[in-house]
């Protein structure tokens, strides 16, 4: 049973998924920015809202927003989901 943890303790805590692909989860960071990958982790996995995300990376709702965007454009591309 793996759990997904984020960067360190002064950032996120750790969230209690239990992965049922973890190679998955770890390959597509992997292949993320750190933003793609926050929005991610705390809005898809976490449940954050885009605003909650916002204040606590100091931007904007409308950049929260863009890194989905730019997520799900990225996962629609089949020779990025041939990467993972």
């Amino acid at each position: 049973m793996t759990r997904l943890f984020e960067k360190g303790p002064c950032m996120y805590a750790p969230l209690p998924i239990v992965l049922q692909d973890p190679s998955l989860w770890f390959n597509l960071r992997k292949n993320l920015t750190v933003n793609q990958w926050n929005w991610i982790y705390l809005h898809i996995i976490g449940g954050m809202s885009v605003e909650a995300i916002a204040i606590q990376e100091n931007t904007t709702a409308e950049m929260v927003k863009a890194w989905g965007r730019q997520v799900y454009r990225l996962l629609a591309s089949e020779e990025f989901r041939k990467k993972l």
